[in-house]
């Protein structure tokens, strides 16, 4: 779960408005799962075919990409029901991602629940999958074989993401939790970021250094691989978000509100002449909405790239005019956001600078200012 930001890979559809991207990594997941099942398999089902032995393994591939997709879906409803609308769901090789346009009333409570949402649809997959398994229901062997093999799946995504660390959800909910109670975002980030790294020595201590210490064995080539893939985005993100590193330190002390300029907002409806008069006033840029939705933006370089033909004179009066909607540049989702200060806000920064000129920052449910991202 995060802000907006534009994601690579192949739309397999829409859910709503959002659609689902799956990343070119998410195949690496799926070889990998594939590869280490496959042995398991054939020695369960020792008198089948190789038709049935493939297919047990690619039902449980896709059901571990399914139940993956279910986690963030559950993020986006929720987000939806709280008032958050979902803006793309994506499925990579670390998991999944929920990305949300900006809200003009939310709270970090929202962020808690939310966060939450994800773990807790895995562990109502988990206890379908428990109730089917010693339910009687399942007369076939393959079949069976993938429904236990996604029940324990689902179970430790559940466990895995609930874990108190960033980027995990239950890190994203700890920090929000802290951010309610103490009213101090920031704070409740590098909470979880200490939390995160607790995460990172438990994983280091389970899959590596317990079998060298204690029994005096190495770590398999697997359980190594795992803690790698398992270690270093949580481990790489509580780095960031503590500020252990020159450039973390700079994003750790940056706040958005110290770089805003005024923006002005006008409906699309809103004339030329009507935008150059904000603009002359002192705004920055100008916001052109519709209705509640944010539609796009004009600054004084998108004025004067405007054909003569367009910009100076009036329409006459059997032509309509060029409205404000005609002309504004279309603001991305990830050019909106309502982080304001630290790592969050550097990261805002960077997504937006390659969409557009400016970052529209968000502030108590209203449009705070503009910040110049540096592109052209």
């Amino acid at each position: 779960m995060s802000s907006a930001s534009t994601p690579q890979g192949w739309v397999l559809g829409r859910i709503g408005s959002a659609p689902v991207v799956v990343s070119p990594t998410s195949l690496l997941l799926g070889l990998l799962i594939a590869g280490s099942w496959y042995p398991l398999v054939s020695s369960t089902l020792p008198g089948s075919g190789l038709v049935t032995v493939l297919g047990t393994v690619v039902g449980t591939v896709a059901g571990v990409g399914l139940s993956i997709l279910v986690h963030e879906l559950s993020h986006g409803l929720a987000g939806t029901l709280l008032g958050r609308r979902p803006v793309h769901y994506e499925l990579y090789l670390w998991g999944g991602r929920t990305s949300f346009g900006p809200s003009r009333a939310w709270a970090p409570w929202k962020d808690v629940l939310t966060s939450l949402a994800g773990p807790a649809a895995n562990l109502a997959l988990w206890a379908a999958g428990h109730a089917l398994l010693h339910g009687g229901a399942i007369t076939s062997v393959p079949v069976g074989v993938v429904v236990w093999a996604l029940t324990w799946v689902n179970l430790a995504l559940a466990i895995f993401n609930a874990l108190p660390g960033l980027p995990l959800d239950g890190g994203h909910a700890l920090s929000s939790l802290v951010a309610q109670l103490t009213g101090r975002r920031q704070a409740g980030e590098r909470v979880a970021a200490v939390g995160g790294l607790l995460v990172v020595a438990a994983v280091a201590w389970r899959w590596v250094l317990e079998p060298l210490v204690l029994r005096g064995s190495r770590p398999d080539s697997f359980s190594l691989i795992l803690a790698v893939m398992v270690a270093w985005p949580i481990a790489s993100t509580s780095w960031r978000v503590l500020g252990l590193g020159r450039g973390e330190r700079a994003a750790a002390r940056l706040d958005l509100r110290s770089l805003m300029r005024p923006v002005a907002t006008l409906p699309a409806g809103a004339a030329i002449a009507q935008v150059r008069s904000e603009l002359g006033e002192g705004a920055a840029v100008v916001l052109v909405v519709d209705g509640p939705a944010p539609l796009g933006v004009i600054d004084d370089t998108a004025l004067a790239e405007l054909t003569p033909e367009l910009a100076p004179e009036p329409a006459p009066p059997e032509e309509p005019a060029v409205t404000a909607g005609e002309i504004c540049t279309v603001l991305p989702a990830a050019a909106v956001s309502n982080e304001l200060t630290g790592p969050a806000a550097a990261d805002a920064l960077k997504r937006a600078r390659a969409l557009s000129r400016w970052l529209i920052v968000v502030e108590g449910g209203r449009m705070a200012g503009a910040v110049p991202t540096g592109a052209r």
